[in-house]
C-alpha cells in the first residue's frame, strides 16, 4: 500500500499529532586545558543543563575534567560523575542553548544511518516538513513520510493537525542500547525533553470529548501525549519538563488510539512499544512474514499504522 491511502483510514474530527522536533549533530572536537584534543559524542540532554556524553573511542574521562569547543572556547562541558557501565559520563554544559545551536550546524554524526556529508548537501531529507526546534540526536522518523500535501488531504477530509516537541535522545540505534534483559517490564529509559502546546491540548481535549481519535506520529509523540495526560483532570493538559515513560504491555493508554511508526529492530524499546499496540503476538506474526523482509526498518524505512479496535485501550 503506498503512503497516501494512510488518509482513507482517517475520519473527520480525528486529529493527527506531529512531533516538530529536527534532528541536529552529536559528535564534536573539545579540548582539554592542556590543550589535548578529543571527540565528544553527545548521547542525551537531562534537567538543569546537563548531559550524557562519551568520548569517540571510549576513553577514561575524569570527574572535574573541563572541554572547551575548539570552534566556540565560550562553551565548555564540565564531568560530574560516571553516568553508566558503558563509559557514558554525566556532565554539565556552559552556554547549554548555545551547544544546541551550534550543533544545528556544526559537527559530525556518528551513526549509520545518517552520513555527515549527505547531512550538510541535503539536510531536508533529514527531517520533516514541519519540523523546527533542534534538539533531536536522532531523527523523529515517523513525521518524514508526510508532505504538506498530505497534510492537506487529511485537513480536507477533517482531521485536525496539532504538533508536540519532543527532543529524542540516542537509543537503540548503538547496539549498546539494544535490551539485554528478557523481562521487559524491568527496562529503563533515559529521559527526554517535551512540550505540549495549549493549543495542542485544547485540540485533543475537544476532540476527545467528541468521540474522535487520536493518531500519534511515532512513538515519541505516543511517550509526549501520555506523559503530559492529568490523572487529576483526566485529560491532557499543556505542559513541558522530563518524561522517562517507559509503554510496555500492561501499560494503559489515556490519550492515543492509533499509532504510525517505523518498523523497528528487534530487542528495542520502540519495538516494546509498538507490540503494545498491535498486540505481540500479531506483531511477531507480522515480523515473521515474507512481506517484511522487503521492507526497510529504523530512520529511513516502511512504516505500519495500527489502530485499535472500538473500546480497546
Amino acid at each position: 500500500m503506498t503512503f497516501s491511502k494512510v488518509t482513507d483510514y482517517i475520519k473527520e474530527g480525528d486529529v493527527i499529532c506531529f512531533n516538530d522536533s529536527t534532528i541536529i549533530n552529536h559528535m564534536f572536537i573539545c579540548k582539554t586545558r592542556q590543550n589535548r584534543l578529543i571527540k565528544i559524542v553527545l548521547e542525551g540532554f537531562l534537567p538543569n543543563n546537563r548531559v550524557i556524553i562519551s568520548g569517540l573511542l571510549k576513553e577514561r574521562l575524569n570527574a572535574n575534567d573541563v572541554f572547551y569547543l575548539v570552534d566556540n572556547p565560550e562553551i565548555s562541558i564540565k564531568i560530574e560523575q560516571k553516568f553508566s557501565e558503558e563509559s557514558q559520563y554525566r556532565a554539565v554544559v556552559e552556554n547549554h542553548e548555545a551547544l544546541i545551536c551550534y550543533l544545528a550546524s556544526h559537527g559530525e554524526r556518528l551513526d549509520e544511518y545518517v552520513d555527515s556529508s549527505l547531512f550538510y548537501k541535503y539536510p531536508d531529507a533529514y527531517r520533516s516538513v514541519f519540523s523546527k526546534k533542534y534538539g533531536s540526536l536522532e531523527i523523529p522518523s515517523a513525521g518524514i513520510h508526510f508532505t504538506w500535501d498530505l497534510i492537506q488531504k487529511i485537513k480536507d477530509k477533517g482531521g485536525l493537525i496539532s504538533f508536540i516537541t519532543l527532543h529524542v535522545a540516542s537509543t537503540e540505534m548503538l547496539s549498546n542500547r539494544k535490551i539485554q534483559t528478557k523481562c521487559v517490564e524491568e527496562v529503563t529509559i533515559n529521559e527526554e525533553y517535551y512540550e505540549v502546546p495549549q493549543a495542542t491540548a485544547d485540540i485533543i481535549n475537544t476532540a476527545k470529548q467528541n468521540g474522535g481519535r487520536i493518531f500519534a506520529v511515532g512513538t515519541t509523540v505516543t511517550r509526549c501525549l501520555e506523559s503530559a495526560y492529568s490523572r487529576e483532570h483526566n485529560c491532557l493538559k499543556a505542559s513541558s519538563g522530563w518524561t522517562e515513560l517507559y509503554i510496555h504491555p500492561g501499560y494503559q493508554l489515556k490519550v492515543v488510539d492509533c499509532l504510525l511508526t517505523n518498523l523497528h529492530q528487534p530487542k528495542t524499546t520502540h519495538m516494546v512499544l509498538t507490540g503494545h499496540f498491535a498486540g505481540v503476538d500479531l506483531l511477531m506474526k507480522a515480523y515473521a512474514s515474507e512481506d517484511i523482509q522487503s521492507c526497510q526498518f529504523d530512520m529511513f524505512g516502511d512504516c505500519m499504522l495500527i489502530i485499535q479496535d472500538e473500546g480497546q485501550g
